[in-house]
């Protein structure tokens, strides 16, 4: 019997010392570096010269009617915090690819979309660049939510992504066209 006191006894000391590793991280900034977080790539960014890139994003990309066009050239950027995403309407075409930069200057939130057939799923963490490639394969209008509980006003927490027709399908609208035109011009040469 005491063989098993002295196990129960070691484990919770074992555990009890893992436990006290993590606020030694935080302590020694191995958790929150003082520089505002790191990109997947390993590129170290600022949380404020993440939160200048989304407002230059949003300004420079900003229609009439206040969505914000996506282009599939440059990263399109996202900043999430309680209880918003910014910009909170983007759009975005069929048959391109989009490089989403998502950073939260806040709590831990999460990128979470249904689009058609395919879905994209994400854990947005505080500063710290979450990066997803989206190709959208169905023109609609899309909810991203965060599914990450962030506080109390979570469930107001979205954007749209509205998805439209891409370049390919007015090619092949217009291939269609040209196909049709040729088909009725050789119906009226059988029949002169």
């Amino acid at each position: 019997m005491k063989s098993t006191k002295s196990y129960l006894v070691s484990a919770f000391i074992i555990a009890f010392s893992v436990l006290l590793i993590i606020p030694m991280w935080a302590v020694y900034g191995m958790i929150s570096p003082e520089e505002g977080g790191h990109a997947h790539g390993g590129e170290m960014v600022m949380a404020m010269e993440f939160q200048q890139k989304t407002m230059e994003f949003k300004e420079e990309h900003k229609l009439p009617d206040g969505t914000v066009e996506a282009d599939h050239d440059e990263p399109v950027y996202i900043m999430a915090s309680q209880y918003a995403f910014t910009p909170n309407k983007i759009r975005m075409k069929t048959g391109e690819h989009y490089d989403v930069q998502v950073l939260s200057i806040d709590v831990v939130h999460a990128f979470s979309v249904q689009m058609g057939g395919t879905s994209y799923n994400s854990l947005v963490m505080p500063m710290m660049v979450t990066a997803l490639e989206i190709a959208p394969i169905e023109p609609g209008t899309y909810l991203v939510i965060c599914n990450e509980y962030c506080g109390i006003g979570h469930d107001y927490m979205y954007f749209t992504i509205i998805v439209e027709e891409g370049a390919e399908h007015e090619e092949d609208e217009h291939e269609e066209d040209e196909h049709e035109e040729d088909e009725h011009d050789e119906d009226e040469e059988h029949n002169d």
